[in-house]
């Protein structure tokens, strides 16, 4: 286990609101996040106090990330790879993951000498197995839009006692959106500034950005950019014979040399031309396409270093190539903060820190929020938002037809009192 704890100013008492209609604003609200990524590395929780707002007052109490264990994780990434699992694994997997979530929510309240019954809700993203948001072509015929993640909600709910908000891409989804990016709405909130533009980059398995307008006025969006750590860790993997899980700080890649001509092959890739909304995922960028990539490089005959080196630069081209595209021009971010485990990865950061010009280039730690604890934070909130009966997600980012209320609410033992 890998415990870090530190702390955020900010929390805020307010007023109760007229029209506040579900869980109590008088008060600070106790919370924990939970989720794992598309590396299926392992969950990530953080614990939180929310004061209510506009815009809600969040401390980060404190953070713990739990890699999975080895069969479970490669039961996940089989389950989540090509061609998948037959229901029976998912059933199971669903029950096993769940569990995961409720045994790492429950070691984080240990650590932080925090009562059960002092936690008011968890918000957990869970494990996505599929996500299909445009969906297809199935052996059976069309598929529709549709995602899935698993990690049983009921599970975690009976094992802590609290109160426990899920499946929060759904409801996007069924609104005729992609169901994601979902965290731009906590992202403006942990981010945002008064005066001027901010953009967040979210460095996790998939690269996700956000472009953060000022306090109060609207432009708010976000999109997928393309892969991150999801390919560099299964690189990782078989470089290293199965040794490790990633490429410890981008060490790997600062051994190497990109190899250009690889690299602007990459960047030819389908999705990087789609215009947002737009999201993706290991459908678009798992086995096949790391098949696909490693076979380019041993065309070129490039040495191990140097394949780490041109993927990670990979995964940075993705992002700058989507703010040259995307973002508006006449209003540029005056920074960029970065978080997910990619932010700890300094081939990447020095990469991006290039190629996104003259506004800065920050970790979110130094906004406050640990780079791994930033999405459990905003799964924490997505929480709060949804036992206010407040919409968090935002049509421009993921495509849906309206702003709706995400996420579904399993009862813990507590549930009235948190009403």
């Amino acid at each position: 286990m890998n415990i870090d704890e530190f702390t955020e100013n900010g929390a805020r008492l307010r007023r109760k609101r007229k029209g506040d209609m579900n869980i109590s604003s008088a008060r600070d609200h106790i919370a924990i996040g939970l989720m794992s990524g598309t590396s299926a590395d392992g969950v990530d929780a953080a614990l939180v106090r929310i004061a209510s707002g506009p815009p809600p007052g969040v401390d980060v109490v404190a953070f713990l990330s739990v890699p999975y264990p080895d069969e479970l994780q490669r039961r996940v990434l089989d389950a989540g790879g090509e061609p998948g699992a037959f229901t029976e694994e998912i059933c199971s997997l669903h029950r096993e993951v769940g569990d995961a979530f409720a045994g790492v929510a429950l070691a984080l309240m240990d650590s932080s000498g925090v009562a059960p019954r002092e936690v008011d809700f968890i918000g957990s993203h869970g494990q996505t197995v599929r996500h299909l948001p445009v969906g297809g072509e199935g052996p059976g015929g069309r598929l529709l839009p549709s995602t899935l993640q698993i990690g049983d909600p009921a599970v975690i709910a009976e094992r802590t006692g609290s109160t426990v908000v899920s499946d929060f891409r759904a409801r996007d989804v069924a609104a005729g959106g992609m169901g994601a990016p979902l965290t731009p709405w906590a992202h403006r909130i942990l981010f945002g500034r008064p005066d001027r533009p901010a953009a967040f980059v979210n460095l996790g398995g998939i690269s996700n950005i956000t472009y953060i307008p000022p306090a109060n006025e609207k432009g708010l969006t976000g999109f997928d950019a393309g892969p991150a750590n999801m390919a560099l860790d299964v690189l990782a993997r078989k470089i290293s014979g199965g040794r490790e899980r990633f490429d410890r700080g981008g060490e790997m890649a600062a051994r190497g040399r990109v190899n250009e001509e690889a690299l602007a092959s990459l960047m030819n890739h389908p999705y990087l031309k789609l215009p947002p909304p737009k999201s993706t995922g290991r459908e678009t960028f798992g086995e096949t396409f790391l098949d696909e990539t490693l076979a380019l490089f041993g065309g070129l005959g490039m040495v191990p270093e140097d394949r780490m080196a041109t993927l990670t630069a990979f995964s940075a081209e993705c992002i700058v190539h989507a703010v040259r595209a995307n973002f508006p021009a006449d209003s540029p971010p005056a920074e960029f903060i970065a978080g997910g485990g990619g932010a700890n990865n300094h081939s990447i950061m020095a990469r991006l820190a290039e190629g996104l010009g003259s506004a800065p280039l920050v970790t979110s730690a130094d906004r406050g929020v640990s780079p791994d604890a930033v999405e459990a934070v905003a799964f924490a909130l997505l929480g709060w938002a949804a036992l206010r009966g407040e919409p968090a997600n935002v049509p421009a980012a993921t495509g849906a037809e309206r702003v709706v209320i995400l996420g579904n609410i399993t009862p813990g033992k507590n549930y009235l009192s948190v009403l």
